[in-house]
């Protein structure tokens, strides 16, 4: 008796995913190559926070960087990333995409 043939059903992969905005820090330590324990030993806190400060706007486990956060963010990336970065884009805001 010989084995029957496997069938075989086309599937439709599903598209991936839309990328969801982030905070500019992350951007920035991307394009620096740097990591979240570098950017916590220079800000002076853990390097789960600068990760939790780098989640997706909508993300609800996404630190808000207090205001001398902010300002030190902004010394260490000599102004790269600026206070109105840690908004969501405004179309995001106005699309219902962003709180």
């Amino acid at each position: 008796m010989s084995d029957p043939q496997p069938l075989i059903t086309s599937v439709t992969p599903e598209p991936p995913p839309e990328p969801q905005p982030r905070p500019a820090l992350d951007g920035w330590l991307r394009l620096h190559r740097r990591d979240f324990a570098w950017a916590a030993e220079r800000l002076n806190c853990s390097r789960e926070y600068v990760r939790r400060m780098c989640l997706p706007f909508a993300d609800p486990a996404r630190a808000e960087p207090s205001g001398p956060m902010i300002r030190a963010v902004v010394r260490m990336t000599a102004g790269a990333v600026r206070p109105e970065d840690w908004h969501p884009p405004v179309s995001d805001i106005l699309n219902g995409r962003a709180a």
